[in-house]
């Protein structure tokens, strides 16, 4: 089952400021994308420790929209990928296509 991202980490840090929400929203928007296009083109060209250092960068945006059990995958992604193991690509790369599914929908 594929775990829906929360905003309840971000409500809590703003306490209600929304110039703050807008703020990480924009950030999330804008680095994401690029950090996937990185592990994309990393895994492209089988340099899979480049690979590991996204996932490594993409780990935090995850754990930002308290998705545990998605966190705990991607570590096992990151560690696996420093060893050429792809085991785990199709589930993160379903992760992420969550949550970019998700920021458009924020409601910020």
């Amino acid at each position: 089952m594929m775990e829906t991202p929360s905003l309840k980490y971000l409500k809590e840090l703003s306490n209600g400021n929304r110039n703050f929400e807008l703020r990480i929203f924009k950030l999330l928007l804008e680095e994401l994308p690029v950090e996937y296009t990185v592990y994309q083109t990393a895994i492209s060209k089988k340099n899979y420790y480049w690979a590991s250092e996204s996932v490594h960068k993409i780990k935090h945006k995850i754990a930002f929209f308290q998705m545990r059990e998605s966190l705990r995958l991607a570590e096992k992604h990151e560690v696996a990928l420093m060893s050429g193991n792809l085991k785990y690509q199709s589930e993160f790369q379903e992760i992420i296509s969550n949550i970019l599914k998700f920021i458009p929908e924020m409601d910020c």
